[in-house]
């Protein structure tokens, strides 16, 4: 199941029988649906020095037989007395790994770490057994127990504060890109933003200024990031925000950065 624009570059490269899901991956979330991510992923979180929260759901005596650098015991599938060591950051990556990475023995786990309000929460797809099955580097003994989490901007990213200070003050200096559907922006936009679907951005870059920072914004950040991959390769100057935008529905000029 792709995006719209996955989905057409897919198109592109020959491929017929493809399957879109319009609503995206936040509407995909917020139905309570799992996400999967892999090995590549916690390997590229490595790799980038990005931190990520590592939950292994097994049991005691599995965790201590071996389990994967990094991990935080949750034994049995135990969360609930590590809630208060959450992050703030509720985009924070986390990631529950279980033996085989079944989706049905992971779902309570994932569930309830979704409703503490996670937006980035997936279970590692095939487990502590995939991991171990692709000879990555296995430690041995308890695991720790104590989640450390300190946040760091990706490539690309601006912080919150510093958006919102560009954002309050328009000028032509720069530019606010909204990359959300056309019906997200009627209901309620930040002033002066520019309005270019995130599916309409590749045939749209000729309306865009290459002399002036853009900073891009939806209402979670995945549109966003998505879009300064396509700005970045095309040569803007641009970063963008990973943060949720609210838009107050009263009043249209009034919005919330979280």
């Amino acid at each position: 199941m792709l995006s719209p624009l996955a989905a057409r570059k897919a198109e592109k490269l020959g491929y017929t029988k493809i399957k879109t899901f319009h609503a995206g991956l936040p509407e995909w979330k917020k139905a309570g649906h799992p996400v999967v991510s892999n090995i590549a992923n916690i390997e590229t979180l490595n790799k980038i020095d990005q931190p990520y929260i590592l939950l292994d759901v097994r049991s005691k005596g599995a965790i201590e037989k071996g389990h994967i650098p990094k991990a935080i015991a949750a034994a049995d599938g135990k969360v609930e007395p590590l809630k208060d060591q959450f992050p703030k950051f509720k985009k924070a990556a986390i990631i529950i790994c279980n033996e085989d990475g079944d989706l049905a023995k992971a779902k309570d786990v994932f569930k309830t770490i979704t409703e503490w309000g996670y937006q980035q929460v997936s279970i590692l797809e095939g487990g502590f057994a995939a991991w171990e099955k692709a000879g990555k580097e296995v430690a041995k003994g308890p695991a720790a127990t104590e989640i450390k989490y300190v946040r760091k901007l990706l490539p690309g990213e601006i912080d919150v504060a510093e958006f919102k200070a560009l954002a309050e003050k328009p000028s032509q200096e720069h530019i606010i890109l909204d990359v959300r559907n056309p019906p997200e922006f009627a209901a309620g936009a930040i002033p002066g933003a520019i309005s270019i679907p995130l599916e309409e951005l590749e045939l749209r870059l000729d309306k865009l200024p290459k002399d002036k920072p853009i900073l891009v914004h939806c209402g979670t950040g995945a549109r966003a990031e998505m879009a300064y991959n396509v700005l970045k390769k095309a040569g803007f100057n641009v970063k963008y925000l990973k943060a949720t935008v609210e838009f107050d529905k009263d009043q249209k000029g009034k919005y919330t950065i979280d």
